[in-house]
């Protein structure tokens, strides 16, 4: 049984990127070939999966908050929320690596080694969530040599190709993050799997 952010990141979010892909695909076509004017439309498309994937770690760590909240007494229970969630990352910056970490750390386990250890395809891809942070900063901020220089280094680009590949890259993070955060939990609470 996966989390409520899971579920939420696998219905909702998914669901408002599928929204946008329609709009995308009514505005240029759905028969093959490449389309020519629809850079601004395709970086959208980037910008809107880093959103939804930033909502679906917030909502992840706030699960992960409230299976610890569960564990306490009544009279410590605001108190160990607001000490894990008091200027959480998550909350106003971008789901990186280090960010992710020091969130996620608060609960006692090294979350990027534990995920990185889950095997090659998820070291891929936290670091092409790297490399997606940075493009939608860089589209973000108006920065175009920056996002000429991350097009150049052949790891994102804005088409369309390249962002159904950071989409199903993100989807297999999003199942890989909530087992890790799960079992982690469980060990170390001395609880069963609370998903």
């Amino acid at each position: 049984m996966p989390s409520a952010a899971l579920n939420g990141w696998r219905n909702a979010s998914l669901a408002r990127l599928n929204e946008l892909e329609e709009v995308h695909t009514a505005a240029t076509g759905s028969s093959r070939g490449r389309r020519w004017g629809t850079e601004q439309l395709n970086r959208s498309l980037f910008f809107a999966l880093m959103a939804q994937f930033q909502g679906f770690c917030r909502d992840l760590h706030d699960d992960a908050v409230d299976v610890h909240i569960g564990q306490v007494g009544v009279p410590q229970k605001t108190i160990v929320r607001n000490l894990l969630t008091q200027n959480r990352k998550l909350d106003t910056g971008n789901p990186r690596k280090s960010a992710l970490g020091a969130d996620f750390g608060r609960f006692g386990f090294n979350f990027v080694d534990d995920l990185n250890s889950s095997g090659p395809l998820t070291v891929v891809r936290l670091n092409r969530l790297e490399h997606l942070v940075e493009y939608r900063n860089a589209i973000g901020h108006g920065d175009e040599s920056k996002v000429t220089a991350l097009e150049a280094s052949s790891e994102i680009a804005s088409t369309k190709k390249w962002y159904r590949t950071y989409r199903s890259g993100l989807n297999a993070l999003a199942g890989t993050m909530d087992g890790v955060v799960s079992s982690k939990l469980s060990a170390l609470l001395g609880i069963p799997t609370p998903w």
